[in-house]
């Protein structure tokens, strides 16, 4: 983002030269300061739309087709399809809900407890790795959101 104001800046100086200082800034500066902020707004969307859009059309994995959709065919298929070379895989829609219905009534997944949390974290492989990154963005958030808390200090004391 610094960058692209960076050369947003140039582009637009010849008419921001026109106002000595932000107080004075109208007319063609303010235009040109509307346009330089709408497109740096621009570019900062393009890389989210990319992104959204692989998002959206990336197939599911079968894992999460077999253990959290409980599509069983579908997750069968979808294995066969990428052992293939192929994108998805082609099920029976009377064959997959089928089994899809049989599959609901068997397999029940147990809720999480907080015994499973404690008996998952007292592990000491788990608990390190907890308390890294939770240490580590607790200390990011204090250096990031902590010297704001105190920026209009800090300005006074430089003057």
């Amino acid at each position: 983002a610094a960058l692209v104001m960076m050369f947003l800046t140039l582009g637009f100086k010849s008419s921001l030269e026109t106002a000595p200082d932000t107080k004075s800034c109208t007319g063609e500066c303010q235009v040109s300061v509307d346009k330089m902020w709408r497109t740096l707004i621009g570019f900062g969307a393009v890389p989210a739309c990319i992104a959204l859009y692989y998002r959206l059309t990336i197939p599911e994995t079968p894992r999460y087709t077999f253990d959290v959709a409980r599509d069983i065919e579908q997750a069968d298929e979808d294995v066969k399809a990428y052992m293939s070379g192929k994108r998805e895989g082609d099920t029976d829609e009377v064959a997959r809900a089928q089994v899809h219905q049989g599959a609901k009534a068997n397999l029940q997944v147990p809720k999480a407890s907080f015994r499973d949390f404690l008996k998952h974290y007292s592990k000491w492989k788990n608990a390190s790795l907890l308390l890294g990154t939770a240490g580590s963005w607790f200390c990011l958030d204090v250096a990031f959101y902590g010297l704001s808390l105190n920026n209009g200090t800090i300005l006074k004391v430089i003057g």
